[in-house]
């Protein structure tokens, strides 16, 4: 599938800020199950981007605004096509041979380890509760990508999605007290349990075609998170924890990390005395061939 996507962030100050650095990931990625065809990206005010990959292999765009400004705004106009329509299609292995199956790909790639052993605020060990509330327990006679599915399951059980509750990089106790928070908090939630059980999972900032997401996926109107699970026989598949899915060809990756900040679209430091409001995101993703037929 052919998506278009068109991503526009304002950050706008009440007093103007100079000697302003950022950096940005919002460049889509090319890997097993998509390719970049195209990538514009352009700021006001104008600046020179420069681009590098970072350690877990998304591209980042810097600049350096020297001059005072009141606001920032970055455009982004991106082609992507994706090829993964059926996550289910690949062989299974037998349950009780896939930690095995992990344990040589940490042999062969240590770098692997990140998303096994890393911890924070956001993702943290999970014991048997979260909140008083049971965390389900690792099943050995199931897969683990049945395994995956059941957590994602339960955390829709107990959640509920309420962008009034928590913000993006939240500790996962606040999501947990408040028993509801945003697509990132969904997205932390099942690292931490995937992890806690030994497996690797990375958190994933991207873009879902629109039409195939119900709410409250659609709600947000911006970036979306999930999750990538390592599946043994299979590579790295996704979990759409906040709406219950199994990410497909609709799903477009743009950054991956241990946890939210690794993968933040929009980062940068200032000079001056304003803090700056919430950056102002908007989002539209469309298949190639509805763009062609509205010309």
């Amino acid at each position: 599938m052919r998506l278009l996507i068109r991503h526009e962030t304002r950050l706008a100050f009440a007093l103007p800020v100079r000697e302003h650095q950022c950096e940005l990931r919002l460049a889509p990625r090319d890997d097993e199950t998509q390719r970049r065809l195209s990538c514009r990206i352009e700021v006001e005010p104008a600046a020179e981007l420069r681009s590098h990959l970072d350690c877990f292999g998304n591209e980042a765009h810097r600049f350096s605004l020297l001059a005072p400004h009141d606001q920032l705004v970055a455009r982004v106009t991106s082609e992507v096509e994706t090829s993964l329509a059926n996550p289910f299609d690949y062989a299974p292995l037998a349950p009780d041979t896939e930690r095995g199956w992990l344990e040589r790909r940490l042999r062969e790639e240590p770098r692997l380890l990140d998303f096994v052993l890393h911890r924070s605020e956001a993702v943290p060990e999970l014991g048997s509760e979260l909140a008083g509330v049971a965390v389900p327990a690792y099943r050995p006679e199931l897969s683990l990508l049945d395994n995956v599915q059941a957590a994602m399951h339960w955390a829709a059980s107990y959640f509920r999605w309420d962008p009034s509750t928590t913000e993006v990089h939240s500790a996962l106790a606040a999501f947990a007290e408040q028993r509801a928070g945003v697509c990132q908090d969904f997205a932390h939630l099942l690292v931490a349990w995937v992890r806690s059980k030994g497996f690797a999972a990375r958190y994933v900032m991207g873009y879902v075609e629109g039409n195939t997401v119900p709410e409250p996926a659609q709600a947000e109107q911006a970036t979306h998170a999930w999750v990538e699970v390592l599946i043994p026989g299979a590579g790295w598949r996704g979990f759409d924890a906040t709406s219950g899915l199994v990410a497909n060809d609709c799903y477009v990756s743009v950054a991956v990390g241990r946890d939210s900040r690794d993968a933040a679209p929009l980062r940068g430091t200032f000079k001056g005395d304003e803090t700056g409001a919430a950056p102002q995101v908007s989002v539209r993703v469309s298949r190639a061939e509805q763009e062609c037929a509205a010309q």
